[in-house]
C-alpha cells in the first residue's frame, strides 16, 4: 500500500511542475472505448509442503467520457473466471461479476508527447458465483470494491490507438460473499483502447 501511495504522490508532484498543458489528446468530448485484462497464477505452500495452485483471469471492457479537459469518467465492466485446486483434491470454479466507476486524471502536457501518464480512483461492485465438483456451492454473493485506485500511461501508437498499462490497489469487503473477509490485491492491468471524436 505505500509502494502505491508513493507512485501516486510521484505522479502528481510531476504533474504540478511540468509545463502547461496541451488539451489536445485529452480534450472534452473525447470518447475511449476498449479494455484492460489481467491474469494471475498462484500456488500455495506450508512449511515446504503443497496446498493447492490456482489461476485467475479478469477481463474490463469500458467506455470513459472527457467530461472537462484531462479529467475522464470510466464506467467499466468487469468480469472475471477463476479457479482452485487443492493438492489431491477437486477443482472448484469462480464466476465474477460485476462494475466499476472510476475517474481519471490526465498529465497531458504541452509537448506533444504519445505518453500520457494518469492516476484513477473509484469504486465498485461485484457478485460472485462458485461452483466446486460441477455443483453450485454460492450464488450471487455481492462484493463492495472500495477503493480501485492507481496510477498508469497511456502511450499512443497511433493518433487514435493507445497501449494502456496501470498500476492498481484494490480492496474488497465481504470477498467472495464471506461476511468479514476483506482481501487487498495490488496487481497489473494492461490493454488497447481507441479514441473516438
Amino acid at each position: 500500500m505505500k509502494k502505491v501511495v508513493s507512485l501516486l504522490l510521484v505522479v502528481f508532484v510531476f504533474a504540478l511542475f511540468s509545463s502547461a498543458f496541451a488539451q489536445e489528446k485529452t480534450a472534452k468530448g473525447q470518447i475511449e472505448i476498449g479494455g484492460r485484462v489481467s491474469f494471475i497464477m498462484s500456488s500455495e505452500k506450508y512449511d515446504g509442503e503443497k496446498l493447492g495452485s490456482g489461476s485467475e483471469f479478469m477481463v474490463y471492457p469500458s467506455v470513459g467520457f472527457f467530461v472537462i479537459p484531462k479529467l475522464e469518467l470510466e464506467p467499466t465492466l468487469l468480469i472475471a473466471s477463476s479457479s482452485w485446486k487443492p493438492e489431491g483434491g477437486e477443482t472448484s470454479s469462480g464466476t465474477d461479476l460485476g462494475g466499476l466507476l472510476n475517474v481519471a486524471y490526465h498529465f497531458e502536457r504541452a509537448t506533444a508527447s504519445n505518453l500520457i501518464p494518469f492516476v484513477f480512483a473509484g469504486v465498485g461492485m461485484i457478485s460472485h458465483s462458485a461452483k466446486s465438483e460441477g455443483e453450485t456451492v454460492k450464488d450471487l454473493e455481492t462484493t463492495m470494491i472500495l477503493p480501485d485506485a492507481g496510477a498508469g500511461i497511456k502511450y499512443f501508437i497511433t493518433e487514435k490507438g493507445v497501449i494502456r498499462a496501470e498500476l492498481f490497489y484494490q480492496r474488497l469487503d465481504k470477498a467472495y460473499g464471506v461476511d468479514k473477509l476483506v482481501e487487498t490485491n495490488i496487481g497489473l492491468r494492461a490493454g488497447i483502447t481507441l479514441f473516438i471524436k
